[in-house]
C-alpha cells in the first residue's frame, strides 16, 4: 500500500529528475578534476528530453480490484528512466587538446545545485501534503 502512494507520477518524476541531477554533478565534478589533463574531452548528462516524455505518456490507472487470482490485471509497468552520458568533442582552445573550460562548468555546477535543491524541496513538500493528508495535522 505505502509503495503505491509513493509511486504516484509526481513523486516517480521527481525522484528521476534529482537522479539525472546527482549524475549531471558527478560528471560536471569529473570535468573540474580532469581540467589540466591532457586531451581530455568533457562529458555532459541529457535527461529532460526522457523527463518530457515521461510528462507526455498517459497516466497509470489505479489496478482493478481481482475476486479471483485468474483475472488479468490492466496494469503499465512503471516506465524507466536513464539518462545519457555523452563526451563533447568540440573545439578546444588549448594546446594540449583539452576542452573543459573550469568557468563554464562551475556555472553549470551552480545552475545544477540549484536544480537540484529545488526538486529536493518540491520532493519535501510532495511528502509533507502526504503526511498532512494521513494524520490530518502538519
Amino acid at each position: 500500500m505505502f509503495d503505491k502512494i509513493l509511486q504516484s507520477p509526481t513523486h516517480q518524476l521527481l525522484s528521476y529528475a534529482m537522479d539525472g541531477a546527482a549524475l549531471r554533478n558527478r560528471v560536471i565534478a569529473d570535468n573540474i578534476a580532469n581540467v589540466d589533463t591532457p586531451n581530455f574531452k568533457r562529458s555532459e548528462v541529457l535527461f529532460e528530453d526522457q523527463l518530457r516524455q515521461l510528462l507526455q505518456e498517459p497516466r497509470k490507472t489505479t489496478p482493478l480490484k481481482v475476486t479471483n487470482p485468474r483475472h488479468i490485471q490492466v496494469a503499465r509497468k512503471p516506465a524507466s528512466f536513464s539518462p545519457e552520458i555523452y563526451q563533447v568533442d568540440d573545439l578546444s582552445y588549448r594546446n594540449d587538446k583539452n576542452n573543459v573550460d573550469i568557468d563554464t562548468e562551475i556555472a553549470k555546477m551552480s545552475k545544477n545545485s540549484i536544480y537540484y535543491d529545488a526538486l529536493s524541496t518540491s520532493l519535501t513538500q510532495e511528502i509533507r501534503l502526504l503526511r498532512l493528508a494521513i494524520t490530518g495535522r502538519s
